[in-house]
Order: structure tokens, then C-alpha cells, then sequence
């Protein structure tokens, strides 16, 4: 245990020597998730910029015209009163959706007759398209539905009798987990997980590359040290300050962004201590058999992005290609952030998601596996490529001792 504590000690003391590391491992992470916080801390889309173009000019098209004004999903842009004008802001998006009443409109409508009113969405966004549309049915059907009511009060019917024609048919929605379909809390865990994983496999995937490149890892491999405590000592810093990170992530994503975060607290801990131990021996097991600091910060900039996109957080699993699904399923952070969203949006129990848990276990016990049982064969430092780390740090015999 001493000699695990002593190169725990002695990386700790590296990382509070090294600022840039320290910044990456405690204040990228809080940069990060403040960043995208703000980006969705709205949470909702409401006050969609909207052009109405009237052309009619008459009572009944103003009635329109007000039932938009009087919704906060829309801010009615009154510079956009024509058709060329319209079609300007949709280009230069001083608009994002637009209402085209038609100049026969109250003529059609006082002969009972079928008139239509365009609507108008920006479908280059799908954040803007997907809740113009919905926010276009919303307004729509009660002002269609008033305006039913208005024509059948002035047929002398009792309001009573209204009820009973229009309420023939009627129907309820509920939307489960997501009510207010806070975008916050569709994307920003998913976003906080991979921020949690990139940083945390950056700043172990450095510890080893570090000392081949000041020729200092041969007094690991040379010590009679077992490769497990080397391993647990390296790791220990590392794995620490993840499992803060994790907890800092989430509460930032509770206290200000507003992001959905419930269910079982263990199951919640129990999850991120899996993740975290995947993290960091995934992360060692990198920077081993990696020859530079320079490769270790190019394969994982480029492994991020596709993780992501392929994990099916941010798109449908059932939606995706074969192949990729099948790659993806290989990587923890797919797994990771499924169980999360379950458990923390959904919140299901262990029962739910004991198969993701599962997989978490068997993914740690692996790659644990191999962290502890690395080859202690010396490999030398390529001779090519651009030493990250810099400065000669030997590390004190006696810490191997």
C-alpha cells in the first residue's frame, strides 16, 4: 500500500507542477460544462421571430394576426408586412417562420367557404422547424376551434349545445419524462458524459508518455514493483479527480441548467464509479503502449466526435445503420450514457437497467485487466513527434522502494 501511495504522491505532485495539466483536469471540465450550460440554459425555444403578411386587411384577417401576438411561442416582427419581405428575412434570418393570409380570405370566409392560410417554417434548423410546426398546430386549432364556436353561437345555439357538437370527439395528451421538452435536458448530460470521459482519458493517457519522454518510466519497469501497483498508484489522482468532476457536472447540470436529474443516488454513483474505472484504465492502457504524448492527444480528439454521434444519444439506436450500431455498442460511453438518461430522466431502478450495468461491470473488470497486467518489456520513445511534456521530473527512488 506504501508503494502505491508514494507514485500516487508523486503524480500528484506532477500535476500540481504542471499547469497546464491541472487546468485540464480541474478547470477544463467546469469551462466546458459552464459553456454549454449557457448555450442551454433557455432550455425551451419560445419568441420564434415571425413575419405575418396580410393581405386581406380586413376584421377577420386581424383576429389572425392577434391570436400570434398573444402566444409567447411567437414574436411577431411587424417590419415583415410583405410576401418579398418574408421571403428577405427567411434568407437573412431576421425571421424564422412567416403567416400568409390571403386578400379573398374574409370573402371565402363569410360565404362558408374552404380558405387556407400559409404557414411558413425554416427547416435549415431542426431545433427551429420541429417547434414553429408545433407551435403553427397549437395557435391554429384554437383559433380554428374559436372561431366554430363564434359560427354556431351565431346560429342561436346555447353554449351547452356548442359543447356537445365540438366535444364529440375528444382526446388527451401527456408526454412522459421530458414535459416541457427542455432541450437542456435531451442533450447537455450526453454532452457533460463525453466531457467526463475525453478529459479524463486525456489526463491519465499523459501519465506514461510523460516519463518516456524524460526517459523516466525504465525506473518503473526496472523497480521491483508489481505492474498493479504501478498502475494503482498512477491511477489513483486521476480517478479521484474524474469521480469530482462527475458530481460537479451534475450538480451544475441540476442547479443552473435546469437539466433533469432524478432517480436512485447509488445507482447514479454506482454508474459513475464504473465509468470512472473504465476511464482511467482504458486511458493508462493508451498512454502504455502509445509511444508519444503528441499520438496520445491525436487519437482521442478524433475517436470524440464519432463516439458521440454513433452512441445513439443524440439519434435513435434503431435508426442507425447495422454496422455502426455495432461499433458503437463496443464502447462504454454508449452504454454509460443510456443507463444515465434512464436513470436519471426515465427514473428507472437497477432492475431496469441491470443488463447496461452489466456491461459497465464486464467493460471495468477488462480493461481494469489489462491496465493491471501491462508489459513492463521497456519500449523506447519514438524518435519522431512532438514531446508534449516538457522538463526532466525523475521520480525519487525510494517511491519505488
Amino acid at each position: 500500500m506504501k508503494q502505491i501511495l508514494n507514485i500516487a504522491h508523486y503524480e500528484i505532485v506532477h500535476i500540481l507542477k504542471e499547469r497546464v495539466l491541472l487546468l485540464m483536469i480541474f478547470i477544463v471540465p467546469l469551462l466546458y460544462a459552464s459553456l454549454f450550460g449557457l448555450v442551454y440554459v433557455s432550455s425551451i425555444l419560445q419568441h420564434v421571430p415571425l413575419g405575418i403578411v396580410d393581405l386581406d386587411h380586413s376584421q377577420e384577417s386581424r383576429a389572425v394576426v392577434s391570436a400570434f401576438e398573444n402566444t409567447p411561442n411567437f414574436q411577431v416582427i411587424p417590419e415583415v408586412a410583405t410576401y418579398a419581405g418574408l421571403e428577405a428575412g427567411m434568407k437573412n434570418g431576421t425571421v424564422r417562420a412567416g403567416v400568409v393570409i390571403p386578400e379573398d380570405y374574409s370573402q371565402k370566409l363569410s360565404q362558408h367557404q374552404l380558405t387556407q392560410i400559409l404557414t411558413i417554417y425554416d427547416g435549415s434548423n431542426l431545433i427551429y422547424g420541429f417547434n414553429t410546426r408545433k407551435y403553427f398546430q397549437q395557435v391554429l386549432n384554437t383559433f380554428s376551434a374559436d372561431h366554430t364556436a363564434a359560427y354556431l353561437s351565431g346560429l342561436g345555439m346555447t353554449k351547452q349545445e356548442i359543447t356537445n357538437v365540438m366535444d364529440t370527439v375528444s382526446f388527451s395528451m401527456e408526454v412522459w419524462y421530458n414535459p416541457t421538452f427542455s432541450y437542456a435536458t435531451f442533450i447537455f448530460m450526453g454532452l457533460a458524459l463525453m466531457i467526463f470521459q475525453q478529459i479524463g482519458l486525456l489526463g491519465i493517457g499523459l501519465t506514461v508518455t510523460r516519463e518516456k519522454e524524460q526517459n523516466s518510466w525504465i525506473q518503473f519497469l526496472s523497480a521491483p514493483v508489481p505492474q498493479w501497483k504501478i498502475f494503482s498508484g498512477k491511477a489513483l489522482p486521476y480517478f479521484i479527480a474524474n469521480f469530482f468532476n462527475y458530481g460537479l457536472l451534475m450538480w451544475i447540470a441540476a442547479r443552473f441548467v435546469n437539466a433533469k436529474i432524478e432517480g436512485s443516488v447509488a445507482l447514479i454513483l454506482l454508474l459513475g464509479l464504473l465509468f470512472d474505472l473504465i476511464v482511467v484504465s482504458l486511458g493508462f492502457i493508451v498512454s502504455v503502449y502509445v509511444p508519444n504524448s503528441l499520438l496520445v492527444t491525436r487519437y482521442l480528439m478524433l475517436i470524440s466526435i464519432p463516439i458521440f454521434v454513433a452512441s445513439g444519444y443524440s439519434w435513435p439506436s434503431t435508426h442507425i445503420p447495422a454496422v455502426i450500431n455495432w461499433l458503437a455498442r463496443l464502447m462504454p460511453y454508449t452504454w454509460m450514457a443510456e443507463s444515465f438518461r434512464l436513470a436519471t430522466v426515465k427514473n428507472l431502478g437497477f432492475d431496469y437497467i441491470v443488463d447496461k450495468v452489466m456491461v459497465l461491470i464486464v467493460m471495468a473488470a477488462v480493461s481494469s485487466f489489462f491496465a493491471l497486467t501491462f508489459s513492463k518489456r521497456r519500449k523506447p520513445p519514438a524518435q519522431t513527434g512532438v514531446a508534449v511534456n516538457g522538463g526532466v521530473d525523475y521520480p525519487d527512488k525510494r517511491l519505488l522502494s
